[in-house]
């Protein structure tokens, strides 16, 4: 009998050691779990080691807003460019502060962000007496994977940045089949152009206008020349004159007046005799797209432009 109440305690003991033992290792877990919402880590950025919280709540940005939003994370102030994407639901747009550019210190004071990201190095002074400030210059990362990546680690949604760049390699593939139904030629050069008032440009693959869809998306190579372009500064003024050094077999191109209406200079530009002789124009393979879709580069706005370029370039195929 006096063994059996001894195995008893002991078995009693057994359990209360277990469940102790457990209740140990859930507090643990708990505890892990909200310093991971509520602490802080560092990330690089060009004004230094920024501690920044792990789990924003009320991020002002300005450039990247479609970036932060893409991670599902909370925006609370942005600007008008930002504001004007089309693709980013007008519910979610109406929730948002416009700061204003240069951003207003006092507008996002008001606003009480605990994340600031910004482009713009002379906004850093004023900015970062408020919250944590980001310095991303526009051209910090030039590949739209690497840039997800990038904000992954920044606002500490890796988990959502790694499902982003799953989600668009599998959009894109459906898209590249698409084009492989109508025998599109994927070996054929592509190249952004834009008319800017009476200013010509062309694009490489890194500076918005559709250059990712084009090349990380449904894997086309730019022409050669503005491959140099591309890996260079991004952009390039250009002559009509030297126009025909740079056209690719199919042209992207986008006008932008300050006015919002079809300019004279691109009136002129269709009519001139050097425009006439470019291949692409000859084989109706110029691709005229809006630029208020076309401009932006943001992981939502990706997503969007790789059907609208597919169903273009498809559309040459008839």
């Amino acid at each position: 009998m006096k063994n059996q109440k001894i195995k008893g305690l002991v078995f009693i003991l057994g359990v209360l050691f277990v469940l102790t033992g457990c209740g140990s290792n859930t507090s643990d877990t708990e505890k892990a779990q909200e310093k991971e919402a509520t602490g802080t880590h560092l990330f690089k950025a060009a004004n230094g080691e920024i501690e920044v919280p792990n789990n924003p709540k009320r991020v002002v940005v300005r450039t990247y807003m479609g970036h932060v939003l893409a991670l599902d994370v909370p925006v609370v102030g942005a600007t008008e460019w930002d504001l004007a994407s089309p693709f980013i639901d007008k519910k979610v747009l109406d929730k948002i502060k416009d700061v204003g550019v240069p951003m207003n210190a006092e507008e996002v004071l008001a606003l009480e962000p605990d994340l600031i990201i910004t482009d713009t190095e002379d906004e850093v002074a004023s900015l970062e007496k408020i919250a944590p400030t980001v310095l991303l210059p526009y051209d910090t990362v030039r590949n739209i994977n690497e840039s997800v990546d990038l904000f992954g680690e920044l606002l500490n949604r890796k988990t959502e940045a790694e499902a982003w760049k799953k989600s668009f390699k599998e959009n894109a593939d459906k898209e590249r089949a698409r084009l492989a139904e109508v025998n599109f030629p994927m070996d054929a050069t592509v190249g952004l152009y834009e008319l800017q008032d009476s200013k010509l440009f062309v694009f490489g693959s890194n500076f918005g206008r559709g250059g990712q869809v084009l090349t990380t998306g449904l894997g086309l190579k730019q022409q050669d020349n503005i491959q140099k372009v591309s890996d260079g500064d991004g952009w390039k003024e250009l002559s009509l004159e030297a126009l025909p050094d740079y056209a690719a077999d199919f042209m992207f191109f986008t006008s932008y007046t300050a006015n919002g209406t079809e300019s004279a200079e691109l009136t002129a530009l269709k009519a001139n005799p050097i425009w006439k002789t470019i291949p692409a124009v000859e084989k109706n393979q110029v691709i005229e797209l809006p630029f208020e879709k076309m401009y932006y580069y943001d992981p939502i706005a990706i997503q969007a432009q790789l059907k609208l370029i597919t169903d273009k370039l498809i559309e040459t195929q008839k």
